[in-house]
């Protein structure tokens, strides 16, 4: 391994990413909106501090998603205020492309960010999301951390998704795999700091999430 690099919350995942990603990284994870993959960010989210963005469902309920996604344990903390850094921040009516220079240089030492879905904000105006992630990749690669982007795919997939996958250091995309029972893969499809794995990973939704290194998929 050449360079330090930070766990992705998934040990599976960070042994097929050699250590994990490196710090300053934007990850972007894309799936089905009907999938469980809001569990790969939460994974994310528990393994680092972070700013939990969720532009969908109250924080609240994500925080308590969150909490029962991981066995129910304790410790996860929301507070909807921009001031102090929280667990989970809840931006459906903050506009998060507003100020995104000021908002990314207060980012803590290896401080994790997630937005969960990104589709409102690649649904606006393009100029300013383009300046949203220019601000954020800005601000993890200062503080070493960072940033996971929940792209979900919908049918009318919005605008702006390709700024999102190319300016993505890494992409991870979930697929659903239906043969005599359901099973899930995740596919590393750019890795652009490293070798991309050759292989899907099989993935297993218990407890969180986890990789099974003892099933194969193909």
């Amino acid at each position: 391994m050449s360079e330090k690099r930070l766990s992705t919350g998934i040990g599976g995942l960070d042994r097929a990413l050699d250590g994990g990603v490196p710090p300053g990284s934007l990850v972007a994870v894309t799936a089905e909106a009907d999938s469980p993959a809001e569990r790969i960010p939460y994974a994310f989210a528990e393994a680092h501090p972070a700013r939990y963005y969720s532009t969908l469902r109250p924080g609240g309920v994500v925080d308590e998603a969150m909490t029962a996604a991981a066995g129910g344990l304790d410790g996860f903390d929301f507070r909807d205020g921009e001031e102090t850094p929280t667990r989970v921040q809840d931006a459906r009516e903050g506009d998060l492309l507003q100020g995104p220079g000021d908002r990314f240089a207060s980012l803590s030492a290896g401080e994790t960010v997630v937005v969960d879905p990104v589709n409102t904000l690649e649904r606006a105006d393009r100029g300013a999301y383009r300046a949203f992630l220019e601000s954020l990749t800005g601000g993890l690669r200062s503080a070493g951390g960072i940033g996971v982007l929940h792209a979900q795919d919908v049918p009318e997939t919005p605008a702006s998704r390709e700024l999102t996958l190319a300016l993505a250091d890494v992409t991870l995309d979930l697929r659903m795999l239906v043969d005599d029972r359901v099973a899930w893969e995740l596919v590393v499809t750019k890795f652009r700091r490293g070798d991309v794995p050759t292989e899907p990973l099989a993935i297993v939704f218990d407890d969180g999430v986890r990789v099974d290194e003892t099933r194969e998929l193909r």
